[in-house]
Formats: structure tokens, sequence, C-alpha cells
């Protein structure tokens, strides 16, 4: 009875090991978060939806020399069109949120893996200068770390995992068996593009409970700790990463917050405080040759225009790509002989202009309207 007992268990825990085992194979064989390989786009259909946990997988295994990275400022922009303007074969991995060390985390590890690189598109967000050097957002939900280190024992977390076998690859194998069926992976244009997503664009959306101007405040400075903390964060995650790549040339830029992000910093500490942070990133950023550095703040056609924002901060896809075009172009380059000039004058547009011109706006009545608008500013 007890040697029955024993073939019971032992043939049961035989079949887990094989269950387990097949399980770990199917993972690493369609390997939907290319831990371990290159998508294989001729048999299964990659939906690029997981910038955490895919992204490293995407600088590890795909083939480019161009890169586009960034927070949510970025991932509107088409690869495409990066391809068209610049050369070369983009990807497009950004970080929703993300920190000036997570996005260059990311471009060190692009750099190291790659040889190739040769252009980088980074974004780089006002609100986030003065953040901390080496802060790491925990704020986001458990942060896939057994995808982005070496360890082979903890990579169990990825090949046993119920939900990468239950709704990535079980339905990428049934979509591969469909009649019809088309392998492939989303574009580089359409990963992270929050456009189809239903957001209203228009002074209604930014706007959402009206506009409140309580006029110019006055004035708060940076202290020295905000100034040093924004030095250390340009010179560690941005100036030191181009200095160790000097193959790579880094085309960084100023997103475009619209004027109700400046309305908001009028109604507070003022604007002169975010003035003088971008100057000091400046000034940091144009001791290196092969960083390209570029300001959208002072382009009132588009910041003023609030059809092109979805809230204060976040502009449409047919800015993204005014962006590229722009930088292509060399236009709205800061340099060491207009820097000085470009931001008195933003400071003096922000400061004096009269906001309730932005509630004023009539809506497009759809997102082509805002597209024309766009095209219309074409440099």
């Amino acid at each position: 009875m007890k040697k029955m007992k024993k073939g019971w268990v032992s043939g049961f825990l035989l079949l887990v090991v094989c269950a387990l085992g097949a399980a770990a194979l199917l993972v690493f064989r369609v390997d939907p978060f290319f831990h371990y390989h290159a998508p294989d786009t001729d048999r299964y259909f990659y939906p690029l939806d997981n910038q955490r946990s895919q992204n490293d997988g995407i600088l590890r295994h795909f083939a480019y020399d161009g890169l586009i990275t960034g927070t949510s400022m970025t991932e509107n922009c088409s690869a495409s069109e990066a391809e068209r303007l610049f050369g070369g074969r983009f990807v497009k991995v950004c970080y929703e949120g993300s920190t000036f060390y997570e996005t260059a985390a990311a471009i060190a590890k692009a750099a190291a893996l790659n040889p190739e690189l040769k252009t980088v598109i980074r974004g780089l967000d006002m609100d986030m200068l003065q953040e901390k050097a080496d802060r790491r957002r925990t704020d986001l939900g458990d942060f896939p770390d057994y995808l982005y280190d070496s360890n082979w024992f903890n990579d169990l977390e990825y090949l046993l995992n119920r939900d990468v076998l239950f709704t990535r690859v079980l339905p990428m194998l049934q979509e591969s068996r469909r009649p019809g069926f088309t392998p492939g992976i989303t574009s580089f244009d359409d990963y992270s593009n929050w456009m189809g997503d239903g957001y209203g664009f228009g002074s209604h959306a930014v706007f959402p409970e009206g506009l409140t101007d309580l006029g110019p405040q006055t004035p708060v400075a940076l202290t020295q700790e905000e100034a040093d903390t924004i030095r250390e964060n340009i010179r560690q995650n941005v100036v030191l990463l181009a200095r160790e790549h000097p193959q790579i040339t880094f085309y960084c830029f100023f997103p475009p917050y619209s004027a109700a992000w400046w309305l908001a910093w009028r109604n507070g500490d003022g604007i002169a405080k975010k003035v003088e942070a971008e100057r000091i990133a400046i000034e940091e950023m144009l001791t290196c040759g092969n960083i390209w550095l570029f300001s959208f703040n002072s382009c009132p056609e588009i910041t003023t225009n609030l059809n092109f924002y979805k809230d204060m901060n976040h502009y449409g896809e047919w800015i993204n790509n005014l962006i590229l075009r722009r930088m292509a172009a060399g236009k709205n380059r800061l340099t060491r002989e207009n820097y000085a000039a470009c931001l008195e004058a933003e400071y003096e547009f922000y400061q004096n202009y009269d906001y309730s011109r932005l509630i004023q706006q009539e809506d497009y009545a759809d997102d082509t309207q805002a597209a024309e608008a766009a095209m219309r500013l074409e440099p």
C-alpha cells in the first residue's frame, strides 16, 4: 500500500514538473517580452502594449540605430517619421512618468548592447528637472526587475508566470492558428501612442472647471539646494551619458507644455523659478558637443492653441511629429549664442500673456482640424 502511495505521489510530482516544464518552454519559445530572443514575426503576432515588460527586450534584441525615448511627452512620436527625417532604423522605447535616471539607464543599456546606435531623440520634461539624480519611480506598481537583469534563477518569475502564459502566450498561439492569420508586430508608430484612447482636446479639456488667473504673484526663487539638485540630475543623467558615448548624437528637447501650465506656475511660485531651472539645465547641456538641444517653450503658435492639448501638458501626435520635423531642420535649437535671449523672451511672454484668451478659444469640431493646423506650422 505504501509503495502504491509513493508511486502515486511520484507520478503526480512528475506530472506537475512536466506541466511546468511545458509551460516554461512555451513562454521561452514565444517570448512575448523578448527576454531571450527577437520576436518570431514569421509565426506569431506580437502586440506591443507593455512598456515596463517589453522595453528591455526591445533594446536587447531588436535591430536599430536610432532610439526615441522619454515620458508620455514622446509616446506619440512616429518612428517612421524619424526614419524619414534622420535616416536609419528607429525603435520607440518610452517610459510613462519616468525620471531622468530611468530614461538614462535605458539609453545606457541600448548603447552598451548596440554599437550601431547613432541617434537618440529624447524628451526632457520640465517637471522632472528638480528630481533627485538617482530617483526611481516606486509609485507606478511593481517593476519586473527579473526581465532587466542577467540572473537566470529569477527568470522563473517570467517562465512560470500565470499571466504571461494565459493572457499572452496561449492567445498568441491560438491566434496563429486562425484561418487568414497574418503574423507580425505592432509598429513603433503605434506602440505607446495614446491618441486612440478617446481623449478630448481643447480649452474645455484643459480647463474643465474654468480658468483661474490670479495675476503675477510674488516670485519664489530657486534655493541653492534646488539649483544643485538640477545640476546633479542633468550632469549625471544627460551630460555624462553623452560624454561616455561621443559616437551618438543626442537630440534632446524641452516639450512644449501648454500656456495653461505656465499660468499654473504664474499663479503659484512664479514663472521666473521655472525659467531659472531651465537655464541651469541648458547651461549644463551646452557644454557637450554631441547634445543638440531644442526648446519648444517659446512657441506660442503651439502652446497657446489648446486644441493641440488634452490637459496642461500633453499634446496630440500632430505636435510630436512637428517637433521631429523642426529638430531635423535645426529649428528651435538652443546655442550658447542664443539661449539667454530665448529664455528672456520666454519669461516675458508667459509673465505678461493675457491668459483669458485661452478660455475664449473655440474648440475644433474634430482632430483633423488640429492636424491641419499643426501642418500649417511646418518649418
